[in-house]
């Protein structure tokens, strides 16, 4: 059977050779025009089998089927001695047969079985592997009419993948057999068929944008022409690609030897085939096209004619830009000869700032285009599906051969068409497509080698490398219009091409790492010759640019008309969204880079790529030295990091790109998609990122910082329901916190620990570098771990409200804190490990913290500030720091006041110390057992912390002893401790005094004596040192209450002059009252302050200052006899001789008697008694107002029964006051008119009143006020009233006896004795009528300070007038009389406000 098969295929063999001999010869005698071997004789070969029955066999009989079957099935197991002649004859039917799908189909079938039956499959397997193994010497030395290969080895391939485990398995030993063998280019020939098809072709973009601008009409109309109908040809799904989809060879030859008519050859094209073109156009398209031509052309008239005529032309050019000045300043001349200088300087200004703009512009635009310039361009769409199953294929290659053998293989292996003539194509294809990417036909015949700038890869895996990179560059012109199903095409193109170059490099690693820094050049040829880190980043860059970008943001036609021409970026079509459409090409392009980076980390151990690019041949000589050549090494790597484009000679963790990439990768615009990627590449990199480490993780930490604040703010704001990060609508991760809380712990940790268990070593100066870069942020993070712990803390209060009854469920709404024990283990896990090595560093940036979180709203009457909320989250966060016990939070925080210079960076001028022990007072609210235990480390903090140079405040805060001394009364009586805290209160108060002292002068050279500085006052809070003297009360016992005297003198020695002097430094002097005022309550403190306050009180300037009731309620409690001396002072008046001074005296001891309590006086009535009679002796105006208002404190202060004897004296003054206003408002008989007119010019209205007659009569009746205004169960009624108000209303009164006797006058009361004669007089003059008020009034009823008009009374006077009066009858309407409520409602209302009203008169102004 097999000698029968034999045969008739060599007769078919020779008769298709005749057949193609004799066809050949016919062809050429057609072609020319005289027969050659006309009038010979020739003779001539018949083929064994005409081509007719050839032709019958091959179209009308299944013989090669039917041969083809026989064969396959004789290639099993049971017949193995029959396998060598089967594949003999096998393959030679293949070879002969008319088409390669007949044997093809049979081994596919096989090997795909429709039901998937896997007995079948393994098989067909084992089958393919003998044909293969037996057809690799016939293949290489058998000549026939057509050699063929067999392209089912693509399913072959694919059942590497396979889900199966038997079939891949299978697939795998026949893999690694064959490539043992040697047989790599057998395997990759139908693969690179793929990669290299025609369809695929593509061209530089800087080739086309040379060509662009004349003929991108004619390729508008080529492209869409060659796209037209083919929508409805590409409705197949990507994911959907068949396997059994071969190139044909013979088409394909035949192709590439003639110039297809509907192809674009070339991107330059001739004027005729323009106008061919255009002809072709529709009527209304050239309608449109001359439109819009004559819209442009008219557009850029006016344009030009506006730039002539008002501003300078947009030039980039020095000298154009002068020249165009110039021709505007001469054509406005000839219009006008009257232009001024300062047209001409904004002319010039105006140029200027354009062709700063314009210059701008074009920087931007030059970033941005050289982002481009690497990409390539199809010049039609629909090769995608060859180059997406090629690379499939490979990509089950590499994903096969774990072990690396077949990059060895690639590694060692040459495309050479010298020993298989089917490799042939494959090299054609290689040049053609070399050729159409510099810009020349694909088709026709082939240009010399020479003419190519860079000769082809000679190596598979240069070359493989090559196509992939080429691929990846990739894309479609803007001027095509391809379907949404091409551009996702394209993208999986790029996408899987990056995946197998990730398999590649990442097997060139395993290569690298078992060669251990020998024979590694090849490697080493690879990454330079392909330059695959730079296209790699380029890649990168323009992804994330096309990214955050939106796809309205198109380039201004006027615009790159002024830059010169159309840019590199506008000639791209990265399609209508490019947003998350460019996240799968990132995601595998950072895998890409981390491969690259540990392969060359493991090529060049050094760092430098390629140190003779860096360094010049001379210049290498120079550098002997280590030194020279570190610092050459640093002065390269300092220019790389910061160059903008690809620099060759250093790796991709010190190039600029890859570093700004980096730092910009976490902004919300690049999508949040990516980030848990860039934190997976940069945590994964950190071994290998050398002197970048510092340079790359300083940013990359600050962006996670932000965006974890972002998510924290969101969530505080709205519960995270909505988005708000970006502008555009993107969905996050859940677990998108925990991925950037993890990747910080890295990276922290990496640079901040020792990590020992690393495989890869580190410099040392690298990690130290980036060991501070990272502290320096470590305030950055602790805040963001403050922000997260107060998430944490809200959502158990809510967990546990939600356990409560009342409440049925948690009222949580942020999706990205759900997992809260999750978050609160993972910020644990960064900060736990950091305590010990860095604890200090660690306190430090907690105090920056702290300090940057003040509170919003300001809390007055407390001693040390409350802490705000966010500050108690710090407190919180620190107490779960299990590692660390509260002794040694105190160390460390003594240590940061002791150096406070931890931070450096942007927190440089952050002082930390007194945040610090603001930190320490919070942190020390805890139970006072466990404060008990910390005594010692508490005194130690405060007492060295008192001996630095700390700012004003941080003294003031020292006093948290005060707190702690307050929370344990019972303290540990042991004398060390006691000592110990003496010597800090002793230390304190000499802060505090160098502090006062520290805005006080000498008044001379010798003298000891101080005075206020004459500059503005800086002071803290009074409420601060309302501590001091429960302090010291606390501090020093019973027995040891002298110690704490010489104190307390020293520190009143510097705060007496604020108090002596109160012109210009209120703040100092309201808090030494207060100080004052604190320390006198204590009686064994009267040493260090009885004589300057007596002296300050019987200044004459005393009654200016404020807040010293107190002060003088302490002066005379504490000293027995200082009232009664004072009193006999007065009594005598020998201390005040001049009229002025009495009235102060008087005022002084009113004041004095003010401060004390109810009835503390009492006793020295007869005192009292005597100095008021003294002083009716001889009474001015000023005294008798002084001796009214010490008659007010009497009421306040003295009890009824206390003042009966006093009531007679009082109530005769009161008279006589009243009847001498009655006489001075009575006037005489004679011209009692011209005195009035007269008077009525005067200020104080009728009569002429001096300012001390208005006071007095003002004081008498606040006097009559007070009294009438008392409460009636502090004060009997008012028994003298009735010589003072009406109570009756006579007018309305009709009973018996109304009539008096004849002789007798009325008993007036003085009130509307008065109050008629200011009204008499005051009608007369200003003819005004008496009003009615409605104004609900009660006692007491005079506020006023002052008086300018005795007039200023009446409203008063005749209040007084209606309130006591009894109802009117009822069937008399009642006027609107202003009637004041008697007795009031709250008697303790209105003892307030006499109280507030007395204590206001004592106060005088600085100018009085």
């Amino acid at each position: 059977q097999h000698t029968a098969v034999a045969s008739l295929l060599e007769l078919i063999n020779h008769s298709q050779s005749l057949a193609l001999v004799i066809q050949d010869k016919h062809r050429r005698y057609q072609s020319s025009d005289c027969n050659p071997l006309s009038g010979r004789m020739q003779m001539v070969t018949m083929p064994p089998i005409y081509p007719a029955l050839l032709h019958a066999m091959e179209e009308s009989t299944d013989f090669y089927q039917r041969v083809a079957h026989v064969l396959w099935s004789q290639l099993d197991t049971e017949r193995r001695e029959h396998h060598v002649s089967c594949v003999d004859l096998f393959y030679r039917l293949h070879c002969l047969a008319p088409t390669t799908s007949i044997c093809e189909d049979i081994i596919c079938q096989a090997l795909l079985h429709k039901d998937k039956c896997q007995a079948v499959r393994l098989e067909a397997l084992h089958r393919f592997t003998v044909l293969w193994h037996l057809t690799r010497e016939i293949q290489t030395n058998r000549t026939m009419s057509v050699s063929r290969s067999f392209d089912s080895l693509c399913v072959v391939v694919n059942s590497l993948s396979s889900a199966d485990g038997s079939i891949s398995a299978a697939a795998q030993c026949w893999l690694v057999r064959a490539l043992s063998l040697n047989d790599v280019l057998r395997i990759l020939e139908p693969i690179l068929l793929f990669l290299l098809h025609p369809s695929t072709q593509r061209r530089s973009i800087h080739i086309i944008k040379q060509n662009l601008t004349a003929n991108l009409k004619v390729l508008s109309s080529r492209c869409r022409s060659s796209t037209k109908g083919s929508a409805d040809a590409l409705a197949a799904d990507i994911s959907t690609l068949n396997v059994l989809n071969v190139v044909d060879r013979e088409a394909l030859w035949a192709e590439l030897d003639s110039k297809p008519t509907n192809q674009p050859d070339s991107l330059v094209a001739s004027r005729s085939e323009s106008e061919e073109t255009e002809e072709e156009e529709d009527k209304g398209e050239e309608a449109d096209s001359e439109h819009t031509e004559s819209a442009d052309t008219s557009c850029a008239q006016a344009s030009t004619e506006n730039s002539s005529s008002g501003s300078a032309p947009l030039t980039s050019e020095d000298g154009s830009l002068v020249n165009g000045l110039q021709r505007v300043e001469s054509e406005r001349t000839q219009a006008s000869d009257s232009l001024s200088s300062e047209d001409e300087d904004d002319l010039e200004l105006e140029a200027i700032a354009r062709s700063r703009l314009l210059k701008q512009e074009r920087e931007k635009r030059e970033a941005i285009d050289s982002l481009f310039r690497h990409m390539l361009l199809y010049p039609a769409a629909g090769g995608w599906r060859h180059l997406l199953q090629g690379l499939s294929l490979l990509d089950s290659l590499f994903r096969s051969s774990a072990e690396c053998p077949l990059v060895e293989a690639l590694s060692s292996t040459s495309l050479d068409t010298s020993s298989a003539a089917h490799l042939n194509m494959v090299s054609n294809l290689l040049q053609r497509h070399q050729q159409a990417q510099e810009g020349k036909s694909f088709y026709g015949g082939l240009l010399s080698p020479s003419s190519f700038p860079s000769a082809p890869p000679s190596l598979l895996i240069e070359l493989l490398v090559s196509l992939c990179l080429q691929f990846l560059r990739s894309h479609y012109p803007s001027y095509l219009s391809p379907t949404p199903l091409d551009l996702q095409g394209n993208r999986e193109v790029q996408v899987k091409s990056v995946t197998v170059l990730t398999r590649i490099v990442n097997q060139l690693c395993c290569t690298a790492r078992e060669k251990e820094g020998s024979n590694l050049e090849s490697i080493r040829k690879i990454l330079s010759c392909c330059k695959l880190q730079q296209y790699a980043l380029l890649s990168l860059s323009a992804s994330m640019y096309a990214s955050q970008k939106g796809a309205d943001k198109e380039p201004c036609k006027n615009t790159e008309e002024e830059l010169g021409g159309p840019s590199e970026e506008s000639l791209v079509n990265l399609g209508a969204a490019r947003g998350q459409e460019q996240y799968p090409l990132q995601i595998e392009l950072l895998k890409l880079l981390h491969a690259l980076i540990v392969l060359e980390y493991h090529v060049w151990p050094g760092g430098v790529v390629s140190a003779g690019q860096a360094v010049e041949p001379r210049e290498a000589s120079t550098l002997s030295t280590p030194l020279a050549r570190e610092w050459q090494t640093a002065v390269l790597f300092q220019q790389s990091i910061k160059a903008a484009q690809y620099v060759h000679s250093h790796p991709i963790t010190a190039q600029g790109m890859f570093v700004s990439a980096a730092a910009r990768a976490l902004q919300p615009q690049y999508g949040y998609a990516m980030h848990p990627h860039w934190v997976s590449l940069l945590c994964s990199s950190l071994p290998y990122l050398g002197r970048s480490l510092g340079i790359i993780v300083t940013p990359f930490i600050s962006q996670v910082c932000r965006n974890l604040d972002d998510l924290v703010k969101l969530h505080e704001h709205d519960g995270g329901k909505t988005n708000q990060f970006s502008g555009k609508r993107e969905n996050i991760a859940p677990d998108y916190p925990l991925t950037l809380l993890e990747g910080l712990t890295a990276i922290t940790h990496y640079c901040l620990l020792d990590n020992k268990k690393s495989l890869v070593s580190s410099d040392a100066v690298d990690v130290r570098n980036a060991r501070n870069a990272v502290i320096e942020a470590l305030p950055s993070m602790l805040s963001s771990m403050a922000s997260l712990w107060g998430v944490v803390m809200k959502e158990e209060v809510k967990r546990r409200a939600s356990d409560s009854p009342q409440m049925s469920r948690h009222t949580s709404t942020s999706v990205y804190f759900k997992s809260n024990k999750i978050l609160r283990q993972r910020i644990l896990e960064f900060l736990l490990p950091l305590t010990r090595p860095h604890g200090v560093q660690l306190m430090a940036s907690l105090g920056v913290v702290w300090s940057h979180r003040k509170s919003k709203r300001k809390h007055k009457n407390q001693v040390l500030p409350v802490a705000s909320e966010p500050r108690m989250t710090i407190v919180e966060l620190v107490k779960s720091l299990h590692t660390m016990q509260t002794e040694t939070i105190l160390h460390l925080v003594k240590e940061v006041v002791k150096k406070p210079h931890q931070i450096k960076g942007e927190q440089k001028s952050t002082l930390v110390d007194i945040p610090m022990l603001q930190f320490s007072y919070a942190y020390i609210q805890i139970p006072a057992q466990a404060l008990q235990e910390n005594v010692a480390a508490l005194l130690s903090l405060l007492r060295d912390s008192v001996q630095l140079n700390l700012a004003p405040p941080g003294h003031f805060l020292l006093l948290i002893l005060n707190d702690f001394v307050n929370r344990l009364p019972n303290l540990d009586s042991k004398k060390d401790t006691k000592d110990l805290q003496q010597e800090v209160t002793q230390r304190i108060l000499e802060a505090v005094g160098g502090i006062a002292g520290s805005s006080l002068e000498q008044t001379s050279w010798l003298s000891r004596s101080l005075e206020v500085k004459v500059q503005s006052q800086v002071c803290q809070e009074a409420d601060d040192l309302d501590i001091l003297a429960p302090l010291l009360d606390m501090v020093y016992q019973s027995d040891e209450k002298e110690k704490a005297v010489p104190l307390i003198s020293r520190l009143m020695y510097y705060v007496f002059p604020y108090l002596k002097n109160h012109a210009y430094n209120i703040p100092s002097f309201e808090a030494g009252a207060q100080l004052l005022s604190s320390l006198s309550g204590y009686a064994y403190t009267k040493r260090a302050w009885k004589k300057e306050v007596f002296e300050l009180f019987m200044d004459p300037l005393f009654f200016t200052m404020n807040s010293w009731k107190s002060i003088v309620d302490h002066l005379l409690t504490h000293e027995k006899t200082m009232f009664k001396d004072l009193m006999m002072q007065s009594s005598s008046l020998k201390l005040f001789s001049s009229a002025e001074q009495k009235p102060m005296l008087l005022k002084r001891q009113a004041f004095a008697m003010f401060s004390g309590e109810l009835d503390q006086y009492h006793l020295y009535l007869p005192l009292i008694q005597r100095l008021t009679e003294t002083l009716r002796m001889n009474p001015t105006p000023a005294i008798s107002a002084q001796m009214f208002l010490m008659f007010r404190v009497l009421l306040l202060r003295i009890s009824s029964q206390h003042l009966t004897s006093l009531w007679p004296i009082m109530v005769t003054e009161l008279i006589r006051t009243f009847t001498r206003l009655e006489k001075a408002l009575q006037a005489e008989k004679d011209g009692s008119l011209a005195k009035v007119v007269r008077g009525a010019l005067d200020k104080n209205g009728p009569v002429n009143f001096s300012q001390a007659d208005l006071d007095m009569y003002l004081s008498a009746c606040k006097f009559l006020d007070t009294s009438l205004a008392f409460p009636p169960e502090r004060m009997p009624l008012f028994q003298y009233r009735w010589a003072f108000v009406p109570e009756v209303d006579e007018s309305r009164y009709s009973g018996p006896e109304t009539t008096l006797i004849e002789g007798e006058e009325g008993c007036t009361p003085h009130v509307v004795r008065v109050l008629e004669r200011i009204e008499q007089r005051h009608r007369m003059i200003n003819g005004l009528s008496e009003e009615s008020s409605t104004e609900h009034l009660e006692f007491p009823l005079l506020t006023q300070r002052s008086l300018t008009s005795i007039t200023q009374l009446l409203p008063f006077l005749r209040t007084l007038c209606c309130s006591f009066k009894g109802p009117p009858p009822s069937s008399q309407t009642p006027p609107h009389l202003p009637v004041a409520d008697y007795p009031a409602a709250s008697s303790h209302t209105v003892l307030q406000r006499l109280e507030v009203i007395i204590e206001e008169e004592f106060l005088d102004t600085m100018d009085s």
